[in-house]
């Protein structure tokens, strides 16, 4: 089970988790992406733990399958230019 499952379960969207929990729907959606893992005072967590209606263990597991899942998926928008390749630039003129 993943955070967006633990979610769903408790019959919540993103907007309402955002709103109980006081942060960002962006941070919920971070969280479900698997690209940041919840990062709660004691206070948010047991809010956290309440209103997912789950124990401590499957926020947990949940939040680690939301970043396992992360690595799996295909890799973004590649770099311009790959680290073993250097550029050079030279000084003559482009135009003569």
């Amino acid at each position: 089970m993943d955070m967006q499952v633990l979610r769903e379960r408790a019959g919540l969207s993103r907007a309402e988790v955002a709103f109980r929990l006081a942060i960002s729907e962006t941070s919920v959606r971070n969280w479900e992406a698997g690209r940041t893992e919840p990062t709660m005072t004691p206070k948010k967590y047991l809010a956290a733990l309440h209103l997912f209606q789950c124990t401590p263990e499957e926020l947990a597991n949940a939040s680690e399958k939301s970043v396992n899942q992360r690595h799996k998926r295909k890799p973004g928008r590649p770099r311009r230019f790959p680290d073993n390749q250097v550029t050079q630039v030279t000084d003559s003129p482009v135009c003569s």
